[in-house]
């Protein structure tokens, strides 16, 4: 079962409180309709898809999308290493063919090993690029297997 106390400090953890409780209630029904995902370590972008799913009753007055990779019409780049590279956001919500950019996600499961380092120099580059200027930025790690249910990291950035 969802780890209640857990989303309650991710949604309170925001710098906008009220992107973080939309952000919180969507994982609670992401684990609350799809837990399933997570038992079987399904996908990290079948999860990232239902996610959006439950994103969008939450912001209505957005576009949220999976691995949107376009700024205006052309190709999503930032440097976020040494040079531009093209990115693919897990997760964004924005209003398309605008520079209206409000939440960019990053998501990871526990059975990925990966270190979280790339992802958070992306969302720091996706926030702070004067282009792409996203308001809030989060990284999670959802826990798969015997962990489904919880989100074992987050932080905003």
């Amino acid at each position: 079962m969802p780890q209640m106390s857990q989303l309650d400090e991710l949604g309170h953890s925001c710098p906008d409180k009220v992107v973080g409780q939309r952000v919180a209630a969507a994982i609670a029904q992401l684990f609350a309709n799809d837990l399933a995902l997570f038992r079987i370590d399904a996908a990290e972008r079948a999860i990232a898809g239902q996610l959006m799913a439950h994103l969008r009753p939450q912001f209505p007055d957005w576009h949220v999308d999976v691995e949107y990779n376009r700024m205006g019409d052309g190709p999503k780049d930032v440097a976020w290493n040494e040079n531009p590279e093209r990115v693919y956001p897990d997760i964004i919500v924005h209003v398309r063919e605008t520079h209206s950019n409000l939440l960019a996600i990053e998501l990871k499961k526990s059975s990925n090993r990966e270190s979280k380092h790339d992802d958070v120099k992306k969302l720091v580059a996706y926030k702070h690029d004067g282009r792409l200027s996203y308001k809030q930025c989060l990284f999670v790690r959802f826990g798969v297997k015997e962990q489904a249910g919880t989100v074992v990291e987050c932080g905003w950035v």
